[in-house]
């Protein structure tokens, strides 16, 4: 339940392969073309999966998508440049996680 009222104002999406079950998701703060969650299982990186999930987010879009990732997450924030996405901000300082906005092309 807590779970449901947390998801309700954002579009979710489910990438599901029928031997493995879900291997990722995607949820959407639509007003905002925010993603606030992305997430592929270990075992299906570099399948597309994450390409296909922001490519229907995009669809259901009005802008830019925009999202947040750490900075020293290194294997993401390739991914995303691969894909076209472009830094736009940083936050946090010293001893504190530190996020970078980035923006979908």
């Amino acid at each position: 339940m807590i779970l449901r009222r947390a998801l309700s104002p954002q579009a979710a999406w489910v990438a599901e392969e029928p031997d493995a079950g879900i291997v990722g998701f995607l949820t959407l703060q639509p007003l905002q073309d925010y993603i606030d969650h992305l997430f592929v299982d270990t075992d299906w990186r570099f399948c597309g999966v994450a390409r296909g999930l922001l490519e229907v987010a995009r669809q259901g879009a009005t802008g830019a998508l925009s999202l947040d990732v750490d900075t020293e997450n290194m294997g993401a924030r390739r991914a995303y440049e691969a894909l076209g996405w472009q830094v736009v901000a940083s936050t946090g300082s010293t001893g504190k996680a530190r996020q970078m906005r980035l923006v979908s092309p």
